[in-house]
């Protein structure tokens, strides 16, 4: 787990648009995996005074970038103080009462995936963040099954960190895994009233900004899926019709052209729909 070029780039661009930095946590502490010149140039390119960005040569960690950030008190929250967490807790029961909206930015880069209790870890992450502050989620969306418990949907985060939980999303972005891939804001399937699927050959990521912005008792009302709810709300679907199927292996093989080409047309990231790509990044 860690902050690499692109979570730097996330972290920055949310910097340049008027995020607080003063108090940070990190869910398990992260490794700093970019090099000091690469984070001096995406600051000066970004507008932002890198003078405090001071990375000594026997760190690996990222108190540094958060302090070149403008955070004044970097914790680390960890199932045990291996690496020298300030807060020891297990992420699967729930977060101790004096901890609650104490951070300004609450940052996993990699954490949230390994809980087995993911709602319990991620409401104590949101639970973390203080009025107006900011939760960042850097974690797996498509092929790294194994790599942890869990890959993500993004309309388990637009759901989860919504308006009944006093939560926003501000910005939701995919990218393939490794430094060089474009980036793609990611819509609302709420919004444009469609699952956002994604079918994809290598691994990707999914980063996602959201600000806390009321104080809601969070998962008092689980999330449910936006077309789900949709449904209910609309009223039962009809039965559908059933008929005598006379070219069963012609209706087969129609049917598997059709979904090779519905995944080009919408399960791909060339379904602009779902994925804008954004080539600044920033």
């Amino acid at each position: 787990m860690g902050i690499d070029i692109n979570s730097a780039q996330f972290l920055v661009a949310a910097k340049k648009k008027g995020a607080s930095f003063d108090r940070v946590v990190m869910i398990g502490r992260q490794n700093l995996g970019v090099a000091l010149p690469l984070l001096i140039r995406l600051f000066e390119r970004n507008g932002l005074s890198a003078e405090r960005l001071k990375i000594p040569a026997t760190s690996r960690y990222s108190e540094p970038l958060f302090e070149a950030l403008g955070a004044a008190q970097v914790d680390s929250l960890d199932n045990s103080d291996f690496e020298g967490a300030q807060l020891v807790h297990d992420m699967n029961q729930p977060i101790r009462a004096e901890w609650r909206e104490k951070y300004d930015v609450v940052y996993d880069g990699g954490t949230l995936e390994h809980i087995f209790n993911f709602p319990t870890a991620l409401k104590n992450s949101m639970e973390l963040v203080r009025e107006g502050g900011r939760l960042f989620i850097h974690t797996c969306a498509n092929n790294l099954c194994g790599h942890g418990f869990f890959q993500f949907s993004p309309e388990l985060f637009y759901r989860a960190l919504s308006a009944e939980n006093g939560f926003e999303v501000e910005r939701m972005t995919i990218h393939r895994a490794g430094p060089y891939g474009a980036w793609y804001e990611v819509s609302d399937p709420n919004a444009i009233r469609s699952r956002v699927e994604l079918i994809t050959f290598t691994p990707v990521l999914i980063m996602v900004q959201a600000k806390r912005v009321s104080i809601k008792p969070i998962f008092s009302q689980p999330p449910q899926q936006s077309d789900y709810t949709a449904l209910w709300q609309g009223g039962h679907l009809a039965a559908a019709r059933t008929k005598k199927d006379s070219f069963p292996v012609l209706r087969s093989f129609c049917s598997a052209m059709k979904t090779g080409l519905e995944f080009y047309r919408r399960q791909s990231l060339f379904n602009r729909r779902f994925f804008r790509r954004n080539s600044r990044k920033d």
